[in-house]
């Protein structure tokens, strides 16, 4: 495979492009070896990015860091979502003892 001025990727095929069925279109073997390097840099690229969605840890470091800047900014906004979900919580608790003694 190669990469055409557009950057996208296409079949390279001996003869391609000149019509004569010479190899001189072919890439060479450093160009090969360039195009497997980006590859695996863009792979890689890929596999982190994939990788920092899937964890937990780092939603919740980002979570702790964004509610502290809040805090800092502005702590009512962040008591009252506190507050709220102790509310929800013991509502939910309240719920479930209520269900379990029936």
């Amino acid at each position: 495979m190669s990469r055409d001025d557009s950057g996208d990727r296409r079949d390279a095929r001996p003869g391609d492009g000149d019509g004569a069925g010479s190899d001189e279109s072919a890439p060479s073997i450093p160009e090969l070896e360039l195009d497997v390097a980006r590859t695996r840099e863009e792979f890689a690229r890929t596999l982190d990015a994939i990788e920092d969605k899937l964890s937990v840890p780092a939603h919740a470091r980002r979570l702790r860091d964004s509610v502290s800047r809040r805090w800092h900014d502005d702590p009512r906004p962040v008591v009252a979502a506190g507050v709220a979900g102790v509310v929800g919580l013991a509502s939910l608790v309240a719920g479930v003892v209520r269900i379990a003694r029936r």
